[in-house]
Protein backbone atom coordinates (compact mmCIF):
# COMPACT_ATOMS: atom_id res chain seq x y z
CA UNK A 1 0.00 0.00 0.00
CA UNK A 2 1.37 3.41 -0.94
CA UNK A 3 2.24 5.81 1.86
CA UNK A 4 -0.19 8.51 0.73
CA UNK A 5 -3.07 6.02 0.67
CA UNK A 6 -2.15 4.76 4.14
CA UNK A 7 -2.16 8.35 5.41
CA UNK A 8 -5.51 8.98 3.70
CA UNK A 9 -7.12 5.94 5.33
CA UNK A 10 -5.84 6.76 8.82
CA UNK A 11 -6.94 10.37 8.57
CA UNK A 12 -10.35 9.42 7.21
CA UNK A 13 -10.98 7.10 10.13
CA UNK A 14 -10.01 9.86 12.56
CA UNK A 15 -12.30 12.45 11.00
CA UNK A 16 -15.20 10.06 10.61
CA UNK A 17 -15.14 9.37 14.33
CA UNK A 18 -15.05 13.07 15.07
CA UNK A 19 -17.70 14.37 12.69
CA UNK A 20 -20.39 11.74 12.19
CA UNK A 21 -22.09 12.26 15.55
CA UNK A 22 -22.33 16.03 15.11
CA UNK A 23 -23.63 15.83 11.55
CA UNK A 24 -26.24 13.19 12.35
CA UNK A 25 -27.75 15.47 14.99
CA UNK A 26 -28.70 17.90 12.21
CA UNK A 27 -29.77 15.49 9.48
CA UNK A 28 -31.46 12.15 10.12
CA UNK A 29 -30.08 10.75 6.85
CA UNK A 30 -26.42 11.38 7.62
CA UNK A 31 -26.03 7.95 9.16
CA UNK A 32 -27.95 4.92 7.98
CA UNK A 33 -28.70 3.72 11.49
CA UNK A 34 -31.86 2.10 12.82
CA UNK A 35 -33.60 5.44 13.47
CA UNK A 36 -32.78 6.69 9.99
CA UNK A 37 -33.98 3.46 8.40
CA UNK A 38 -37.28 3.76 10.27
CA UNK A 39 -37.73 7.36 9.14
CA UNK A 40 -37.04 6.35 5.56
CA UNK A 41 -39.33 3.30 5.67
CA UNK A 42 -42.21 5.18 7.29
CA UNK A 43 -41.62 8.30 5.17
CA UNK A 44 -41.64 10.53 8.22
CA UNK A 45 -41.17 14.15 7.20
CA UNK A 46 -38.86 15.84 9.70
CA UNK A 47 -39.07 19.37 8.28
CA UNK A 48 -42.31 20.14 6.39
CA UNK A 49 -42.02 22.24 3.23
CA UNK A 50 -44.58 24.69 4.61
CA UNK A 51 -41.71 25.97 6.77
CA UNK A 52 -39.50 26.90 3.81
CA UNK A 53 -40.33 30.61 3.97
CA UNK A 54 -39.59 30.75 7.72
CA UNK A 55 -36.38 28.77 7.23
CA UNK A 56 -35.23 31.24 4.59
CA UNK A 57 -35.89 34.13 6.98
CA UNK A 58 -33.83 32.30 9.61
CA UNK A 59 -31.08 31.67 7.05
CA UNK A 60 -31.39 27.94 7.83
CA UNK A 61 -30.04 26.61 4.54
CA UNK A 62 -29.62 23.08 5.88
CA UNK A 63 -33.27 23.06 6.93
CA UNK A 64 -34.41 24.22 3.51
CA UNK A 65 -32.32 21.56 1.82
CA UNK A 66 -33.58 18.76 4.09
CA UNK A 67 -37.22 19.83 3.68
CA UNK A 68 -37.07 19.69 -0.12
CA UNK A 69 -34.89 16.58 -0.27
CA UNK A 70 -37.19 14.66 2.07
CA UNK A 71 -40.26 15.75 0.13
CA UNK A 72 -38.59 14.22 -2.91
CA UNK A 73 -37.66 11.03 -1.09
CA UNK A 74 -41.06 10.58 0.53
CA UNK A 75 -43.27 11.59 -2.39
CA UNK A 76 -44.67 14.79 -0.87
CA UNK A 77 -45.87 16.57 -4.00
CA UNK A 78 -47.40 19.42 -2.00
CA UNK A 79 -43.88 20.78 -1.59
CA UNK A 80 -44.11 22.14 -5.13
CA UNK A 81 -46.44 24.88 -3.92
CA UNK A 82 -43.96 26.13 -1.33
CA UNK A 83 -41.06 25.91 -3.75
CA UNK A 84 -42.94 28.11 -6.24
CA UNK A 85 -43.84 30.61 -3.52
CA UNK A 86 -40.17 31.07 -2.64
CA UNK A 87 -38.52 30.30 -5.98
CA UNK A 88 -36.65 33.61 -6.40
CA UNK A 89 -34.89 33.22 -3.05
CA UNK A 90 -34.32 29.49 -3.50
CA UNK A 91 -32.67 29.93 -6.90
CA UNK A 92 -29.92 31.99 -5.27
CA UNK A 93 -28.91 29.14 -2.93
CA UNK A 94 -26.69 26.30 -4.16
CA UNK A 95 -28.10 23.76 -1.71
CA UNK A 96 -31.66 24.65 -2.64
CA UNK A 97 -30.93 24.35 -6.37
CA UNK A 98 -29.59 20.85 -5.81
CA UNK A 99 -32.58 19.85 -3.71
CA UNK A 100 -35.05 21.32 -6.22
CA UNK A 101 -33.40 19.47 -9.11
CA UNK A 102 -33.59 16.27 -7.07
CA UNK A 103 -37.25 16.94 -6.23
CA UNK A 104 -38.06 17.51 -9.90
CA UNK A 105 -36.15 14.37 -10.94
CA UNK A 106 -37.95 12.20 -8.38
CA UNK A 107 -41.24 13.58 -9.67
CA UNK A 108 -40.58 12.50 -13.24
CA UNK A 109 -38.32 15.11 -14.84
CA UNK A 110 -35.46 12.79 -15.75
CA UNK A 111 -33.45 15.58 -17.41
CA UNK A 112 -32.66 16.88 -13.95
CA UNK A 113 -30.25 14.02 -13.36
CA UNK A 114 -27.92 15.75 -15.81
CA UNK A 115 -28.53 19.04 -13.99
CA UNK A 116 -27.49 17.42 -10.71
CA UNK A 117 -24.37 16.07 -12.41
CA UNK A 118 -23.58 19.52 -13.78
CA UNK A 119 -24.00 21.08 -10.34
CA UNK A 120 -21.59 18.50 -8.94
CA UNK A 121 -19.09 19.08 -11.74
CA UNK A 122 -19.11 22.84 -11.10
CA UNK A 123 -18.23 22.49 -7.42
CA UNK A 124 -14.90 23.94 -6.39
CA UNK A 125 -13.48 21.34 -4.02
CA UNK A 126 -14.56 18.85 -1.38
CA UNK A 127 -18.05 17.73 -0.49
CA UNK A 128 -21.15 18.98 -2.23
CA UNK A 129 -24.88 18.65 -1.67
CA UNK A 130 -25.16 16.38 -4.70
CA UNK A 131 -22.95 13.74 -3.06
CA UNK A 132 -25.69 13.22 -0.48
CA UNK A 133 -28.40 13.07 -3.15
CA UNK A 134 -26.51 10.56 -5.29
CA UNK A 135 -26.69 8.16 -2.36
CA UNK A 136 -30.44 7.82 -2.88
CA UNK A 137 -30.33 6.99 -6.59
CA UNK A 138 -30.16 3.56 -8.19
CA UNK A 139 -28.24 4.71 -11.25
CA UNK A 140 -24.56 4.33 -12.00
CA UNK A 141 -23.50 5.90 -15.27
CA UNK A 142 -24.10 9.49 -14.18
CA UNK A 143 -24.64 9.71 -10.42
CA UNK A 144 -22.77 6.56 -9.41
CA UNK A 145 -19.80 7.45 -11.58
CA UNK A 146 -19.50 10.78 -9.80
CA UNK A 147 -19.51 9.09 -6.42
CA UNK A 148 -16.63 6.95 -7.62
CA UNK A 149 -14.80 10.01 -8.94
CA UNK A 150 -15.35 11.73 -5.61
CA UNK A 151 -13.29 8.99 -3.98
CA UNK A 152 -10.27 10.11 -6.01
CA UNK A 153 -10.07 13.56 -4.48
CA UNK A 154 -12.06 13.25 -1.26
CA UNK A 155 -9.67 14.19 1.53
CA UNK A 156 -9.81 13.13 5.16
CA UNK A 157 -12.17 15.86 6.33
CA UNK A 158 -14.41 15.50 3.27
CA UNK A 159 -15.00 11.76 3.18
CA UNK A 160 -17.79 11.36 5.69
CA UNK A 161 -20.55 12.48 3.30
CA UNK A 162 -19.29 10.16 0.55
CA UNK A 163 -19.30 7.30 3.04
CA UNK A 164 -22.89 8.13 4.00
CA UNK A 165 -23.95 8.11 0.33
CA UNK A 166 -22.26 4.77 -0.22
CA UNK A 167 -23.98 3.26 2.82
CA UNK A 168 -27.43 4.36 1.64
CA UNK A 169 -26.85 2.97 -1.85
CA UNK A 170 -25.84 -0.38 -0.45
CA UNK A 171 -28.75 -0.47 1.98
CA UNK A 172 -31.42 0.62 -0.51
CA UNK A 173 -30.36 -1.15 -3.68
CA UNK A 174 -28.35 -4.16 -2.62
CA UNK A 175 -24.78 -5.29 -2.21
CA UNK A 176 -24.38 -7.25 -5.43
CA UNK A 177 -24.86 -4.34 -7.84
CA UNK A 178 -22.97 -1.94 -5.63
CA UNK A 179 -19.87 -4.12 -5.46
CA UNK A 180 -19.89 -4.79 -9.19
CA UNK A 181 -20.28 -1.18 -10.30
CA UNK A 182 -18.11 0.35 -7.57
CA UNK A 183 -15.05 -1.61 -8.64
CA UNK A 184 -15.87 -1.66 -12.37
CA UNK A 185 -16.30 2.10 -12.63
CA UNK A 186 -13.45 2.64 -10.19
CA UNK A 187 -11.16 0.82 -12.58
CA UNK A 188 -12.46 2.85 -15.51
CA UNK A 189 -11.89 6.09 -13.60
CA UNK A 190 -8.42 4.96 -12.51
CA UNK A 191 -9.16 5.17 -8.79
CA UNK A 192 -6.51 3.38 -6.75
CA UNK A 193 -7.58 -0.04 -5.52
CA UNK A 194 -6.56 1.01 -1.99
CA UNK A 195 -9.12 3.81 -1.97
CA UNK A 196 -11.85 1.73 -3.56
CA UNK A 197 -11.27 -1.07 -1.08
CA UNK A 198 -11.12 1.35 1.83
CA UNK A 199 -14.54 2.85 1.10
CA UNK A 200 -15.96 -0.58 0.32
CA UNK A 201 -14.72 -2.05 3.59
CA UNK A 202 -15.56 0.89 5.86
CA UNK A 203 -18.79 2.29 4.39
CA UNK A 204 -21.36 -0.45 4.80
CA UNK A 205 -24.83 -0.60 6.39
Amino acid sequence: MRAKDTFFILCTAFFLCGFVGVASADDWAYECGDDAKEIYTKKQIQIPCERINALLHEDDIDGVYIAIRDAALFGDKTCDKYIKQNIQKLKKIDAANCAMAFYSFKNGNTSNLKLLADLYDKRKVGDHWTVDLFGFLNEWEISGRRLVRHAIHSDASGSELLCSAIIWRRYLYGEKDFKYFWFKIGKEEKVSMERLQHFYDDCHP
